[in-house]
C-alpha cells in the first residue's frame, strides 16, 4: 500500500496541499496517523522514518527537499516579515538556521484517526506551542532595537538614512536583523511551551485520493510557534 507524494506547496507554510492514494479505499487508521505524523516529523524535525518513506514512496533526500527545506525556508520568510527585516541573503541564511533550531523543540502528538461514512479521515493532533517569540516580544521593543542599530551606525536623523547608499542601508538593516536573531538565540535556553492545543486534520477522500485540507494544516502550522501569545494560558 503506497501513499501518494505531496502534490503542491502553494503560498506560505500555512497553505500546503497534500495527497495520498487510497488504493481502493484500504487506508487504515494507523496508516492515516502515520501519514500525518510523518508529515509533521519531516516538516518540523527533519526526520524521516522508514515506514513513512515507504508509505509516501519517497527517499529521505526527496522528503527533506519537499518538506523540511521548503518548510524552514517558508517559516524564515514569515519570521523576517513579522520582525520587518530586510531579507538579505545573509539574514535569510541566519534565519533559516534559527528556525531549524526552534523547530527542533517542536512538541506534538498524533492522537487518533477516525474514519467517516464518506471514507474521509479526521486525524486529531495535540500541539504544545513554542513560546520563544512571545518571550522575545515581552523582553524587547522593536523600535528600540532599530534605534540602537541606527546609533551603532552613527545615524540620528531620517535625513541621514535617506542619504545612505544601498550598501550602507543594507548594512544598517543587517545590524538590526542580527540584533533580533541574537536576542532570540539568547532566550533559547529558556524556551518553553504554552498549554496543549488540539487540532483536527481532515483527509478528504475524492476520486480514490486522500487530500489533506489546507486550512486544517494552516491551523496546525500556526500553533507550532506562537507569534503573538494567543495560546498562552
Amino acid at each position: 500500500m503506497k501513499f501518494g507524494k505531496r502534490l503542491a506547496a502553494v503560498g506560505l507554510a500555512a497553505a500546503m496541499t497534500f495527497a495520498l492514494a487510497a488504493c481502493g479505499g484500504d487506508v487504515t487508521p494507523e496508516e492515516a496517523m502515520a501519514y500525518v505524523k510523518g508529515e509533521l516529523d519531516s516538516s518540523y524535525l527533519g526526520q524521516y522514518n522508514e515506514d513513512y518513506l515507504e508509505l509516501m514512496d519517497l527517499t529521505a533526500e526527496e522528503a527533506e527537499e519537499q518538506n523540511y527545506v521548503w518548510n524552514t525556508e517558508a517559516e524564515a520568510d514569515i519570521m523576517m516579515e513579522a520582525f520587518e527585516m530586510y531579507p538579505s541573503e545573509e539574514t535569510t541564511t541566519k534565519m533559516v538556521e534559527l528556525v531549524k533550531e526552534i523547530y527542533s523543540h517542536s512538541k506534538y502528538e498524533v492522537q487518533s484517526a477516525t474514519k467517516g461514512e464518506d471514507g474521509s479521515y479526521l486525524v486529531t493532533v495535540s500541539i504544545e506551542p513554542i513560546d520563544i517569540l512571545v518571550q522575545y516580544t515581552d523582553n524587547y521593543d522593536l523600535p528600540t532595537v532599530w534605534s540602537e542599530a541606527c546609533a551603532a551606525h552613527g545615524v540620528t536623523a531620517q535625513e541621514q538614512i535617506d542619504a545612505m547608499s544601498d550598501a550602507e542601508y543594507e548594512a544598517l538593516e543587517q545590524t538590526y536583523a542580527d540584533a533580533i536573531i541574537e536576542g532570540i538565540q539568547g532566550l533559547m535556553p529558556n524556551l518553553g511551551y504554552e498549554p496543549a492545543q488540539s487540532v483536527v486534520i481532515q483527509l478528504k477522500l475524492e476520486d480514490n485520493v486522500y487530500t489533506m485540507v489546507g486550512t486544517d494544516w494552516q491551523n496546525l502550522d500556526g500553533m507550532i510557534i506562537d507569534y503573538s501569545g494567543q495560546y498562552a494560558g
